[in-house]
């Protein structure tokens, strides 16, 4: 495959990403349909270990589900096993302060990397190992306790507070220093907001920030953390991660629309061309794939939003649902094309076999 062409900017490609990408299978044994909803094949998605899904699969996003565990041991001994007689999870990692990393913490917590350190540890081990990548997007999804299990004795999640937040930056800084991540103040510069920065004079060039890592919060509807996040930083200042606000605000860069089908796929593409980066799904586990709805997947790829989340980033991951081959994929399974909504003429959806 050619290479990108040069002179892109970081908002002027496109690449896969996975959703909840620690995500495991739960046992039979551990399943708990009360706990877990009727909707069971809905958990029935897995993903291989973060550094296989970015060589193997060719992703250059993730998803990482956190929960603050200040103490530790917060989430060693969830509702499932002890409804089950199974006591508390061997694995000592659980008794280690600092974040987890699951979907749930009392139903469907099977997991890859049960700590963000030791994720970070290894997003870090295969970008030392594959330089010039194009930058590895996460997404840090900041959870809270699930409503039933709080009224039945399960994990109380603590809140995300201003402190908790800063624990959270320092978390990511202990594995990746500044000059690894493309953090608010690298975009902003010396624009007067960031966002102003990235409408104007736009993001970096790819050339410049290839090898780096760069950090989203998803906080679905509780502002509150955004509003923590940003309390004395209108523009992010210090901080490690985007947040995720409508535009219009100081802090708007990143911005997420979950479905790209019907009338979102051209606000996506609004977006994309005014300069804001975009993340979309390209499916839901695991209705899309038993539909075969492969018109999700255009409708993503031609939006031109930059981060597209999929559970099925390659062949055969679909073989229990619909004709077996549901998959999302960039053309060609590459890693990175050139975004079709932004750039035109000579490199328009050119593609990269490039890390």
């Amino acid at each position: 495959m050619d290479p990108l062409p040069s002179g892109l900017r970081l908002n002027e490609i496109q690449f896969m990403a996975t959703h909840n990408s620690s995500h495991q299978l739960m046992p039979p044994d551990e399943r708990f349909t009360w706990l877990m909803g009727s909707n069971l094949d809905s958990y029935r998605y897995e993903h291989l270990p973060l550094d296989r899904q970015l060589g193997e699969q060719a992703v250059r996003g993730l998803e990482l589900d956190l929960y603050p565990d200040p103490q530790g041991g917060l989430y060693r001994c969830p509702l499932a096993r002890r409804w089950r007689r199974r006591g508390p999870r061997p694995e000592s990692l659980w008794d280690e302060p600092g974040f987890k990393v699951m979907h749930g913490p009392d139903a469907d917590y099977r997991t890859s990397c049960p700590t963000l350190t030791g994720a970070l540890q290894t997003i870090n081990a295969w970008s030392t190992s594959n330089p010039g990548h194009v930058p590895i997007v996460v997404q840090l999804e900041l959870k809270g306790s699930w409503p039933w299990a709080r009224l039945t004795g399960g994990a109380r999640v603590p809140r995300w507070t201003t402190t908790v937040l800063d624990d959270l930056d320092r978390e990511i800084r202990a594995v990746f220093a500044d000059h690894r991540i493309i953090t608010p103040d690298r975009v902003r510069g010396d624009s007067e907001t960031l966002e102003h920065a990235v409408l104007t004079r736009g993001w970096p060039l790819l050339d410049d920030v290839r090898g780096l890592v760069m950090f989203f919060l998803d906080y679905g509807d509780n502002t509150y953390v955004r509003d923590n996040y940003r309390a004395g930083r209108p523009n992010l200042e210090g901080r490690v991660a985007f947040t995720t606000p409508p535009p219009a605000e100081t802090d708007s860069a990143f911005i997420m629309v979950n479905d790209p089908r019907d009338a979102n796929g051209a606000h996506i593409t609004d977006l994309v061309r005014r300069g804001y980066l975009v993340r979309t799904r390209s499916d839901d586990p695991v209705s899309t794939a038993k539909a075969n709805q492969h018109t999700r997947v255009a409708a993503a790829l031609d939006s031109g939003a930059h981060m597209i989340s999929t559970d099925f980033p390659q062949p055969g991951l679909a073989f229990r649902w619909g004709d077996g081959e549901f998959r999302a994929q960039l053309p060609g399974g590459v890693s990175v094309r050139v975004n079709p909504s932004v750039v035109t003429g000579v490199g328009r959806g050119q593609v990269s076999s490039r890390p």
